[in-house]
């Protein structure tokens, strides 16, 4: 896909040299031609992430957000780091249209009043019983049958999916790109790099259904229908499960960046 968007692009026999020229220059004319050249890096993202965030922004919308990232991508980047341009700019561009998502609409109120509910129904059902109340339970404080209480977590499952892809869109680490942005000095990145290493323990501290839903939903983009039928087991089940294993990862998380 992303080779087949490059193509449609202008091309520059050495977009290296221009970027230099560029940052040399300060010249709109050179910004102009690499911003073109390198558009279909807003592409491309924009139609990868469609299939997740299509429900909350057009893919045209996405695009030019993604466009204006890589704009500012231009104006941030240092050729003398020794970093291809192409790999900072994917980065920026993906956090980009992830913050404008977020930025939505993203649950109507009657779902995000009906998790406040629910959370609350199972901190105080674990603190009653000593363990994670069953979904039977649930239903039964809240005054639902088991469908229903299914269908409500189903429901919520969108907020889940954002804060797991706002956790992946976190600048990358410092020992990997080595770039540093502005304000951004070696110590934040240095936490920053620690913080990303708890995120690795903590999924490795899921059960093994857990990381299959994780990997199959957020890295392989399987609907949770279809990795139901992958697993044996209903969408809204799959629901479930995404909701608390990213619960799982806010807990942990928390927990470190409290000390």
């Amino acid at each position: 896909m992303i080779a087949e968007l490059k193509n449609h692009e202008p091309e520059i026999e050495d977009p290296e040299e221009l970027m230099r020229q560029y940052k040399e220059t300060g010249s709109l004319e050179l910004r102009n031609q690499l911003v073109m050249h390198y558009s279909y890096i807003a592409k491309a993202v924009a139609v990868k992430m469609s299939s997740t965030y299509h429900k909350y922004a057009s893919v045209e919308e996405m695009v030019n957000h993604g466009a204006i990232a890589l704009i500012d991508s231009l104006e941030r980047y240092d050729p003398d780091q020794g970093v291809k341009f192409s790999t900072y700019a994917f980065t920026k561009v993906r956090g980009a249209i992830i913050d404008y998502v977020r930025k939505q609409d993203w649950l109507p109120r009657r779902v995000r009043q009906t998790d406040i509910l629910i959370t609350k129904a199972e901190e105080q059902l674990t603190n009653e019983l000593g363990r994670t109340p069953t979904r039977e339970e649930m239903a039964a404080r809240l005054g639902m049958t088991p469908a229903k209480y299914d269908k409500c977590v189903f429901e919520m499952s969108g907020e889940s999916m954002y804060s797991f892809e706002a956790l992946l869109a976190a600048p990358v680490q410092m020992n990997h790109f080595k770039l540093q942005e502005d304000g951004i000095g070696p110590e934040d990145q240095m936490d920053e790099q620690e913080l990303r290493q708890e995120l690795a323990k903590a999924i490795d501290e899921l059960t093994d259904q857990e990381r299959t839903v994780l990997s199959l939903y957020y890295y392989e983009e399987l609907t949770m229908k279809e990795i139901g039928q992958v697993m044996g087991v209903s969408e809204q089940r799959i629901g479930q499960i995404n909701r608390k294993l990213i619960k799982k990862l806010r807990t942990k998380l928390t927990l470190y960046m409290k000390g």
